[in-house]
């Protein structure tokens, strides 16, 4: 059953949401189940940054605006989305998560990260709805960044996409694609997969109405212009 509120305006009508869509700086989006397929583009991700579903009423709601029914276990997307993170091998892995799900996704960072460190964060741009970023390397340098301890999750990606050294950055659960928006603003490539058009195709109309050019450039680096505090709020949907 579809409703208004799950078509997002509309917007997914005016692009081809079918395949690898190619974006600028060479980045690469796709609409896929994760547990299905990982395009080889994301092998090409040397970070990540993923807001993962976190619990099964999470999981169903995200297949539900999606117009399909959720087909596996929890449990079943936790096993596929950690053996994604395996088959890319990130050098960074940064992973939001709440009380639901973090002793267990906890685990699994240290299972495959010599260096796991926890950033105290929140959501809704409220501290009374809390969650944390891990933050997982087996690098010797940048295992922790003090600027990302207590803070919206929100301001936490444009900190990261704006002054975390990478190449490329990728996210297996775009949604509306605050990582790829971030990363965009900063020139930057990135990757990602996300299950619903519906809301890719919203990241994908921000950079065909928002050419790079409208961003300065200081010291190598794009500056967000306006500050990024109320656009990010904007542009994120919140879970």
């Amino acid at each position: 059953m579809k409703t208004n509120n799950w078509e997002y305006g509309g917007i997914y009508k005016d692009f081809d949401m079918e395949g690898v869509i190619t974006l600028p700086n060479d980045s690469k989006v796709k609409v896929c189940d994760l547990t299905k397929e990982l395009p080889s583009f994301m092998l090409e991700a040397d970070t990540l940054f993923i807001d993962p579903p976190c619990s099964t009423g999470n999981l169903r709601s995200f297949h539900t605006k999606a117009d399909q029914i959720l087909p596996y276990t929890f449990s079943e997307f936790e096993e596929s989305l950690f053996g994604r993170i395996m088959e890319i091998k990130p050098k960074y892995l940064f992973l939001e998560v709440f009380k639901s799900n973090k002793d267990a996704f906890l685990k699994h960072c240290k299972d495959l990260y010599q260096s796991v460190e926890t950033y105290n964060s929140f959501y809704y741009n409220s501290r009374s709805k809390p969650c944390w970023i891990l933050h997982c390397t087996n690098e010797t340098e940048n295992r922790r960044y003090e600027a990302l301890e207590d803070i919206d999750e929100a301001k936490a990606i444009a900190w990261l996409c704006t002054n975390h050294e990478y190449n490329c950055i990728g996210d297996l659960c775009m949604g509306r694609g605050l990582v790829g928006q971030n990363a965009y603003m900063n020139g930057k490539k990135f990757v990602g997969t996300e299950l619903n058009k519906k809301r890719l195709a919203i990241l994908v109309d921000f950079i065909n109405k928002n050419p790079t050019r409208q961003f300065g450039r200081s010291k190598g680096r794009y500056e967000i212009k306006p500050d990024f505090d109320k656009p990010l709020e904007d542009f994120k949907e919140y879970q």
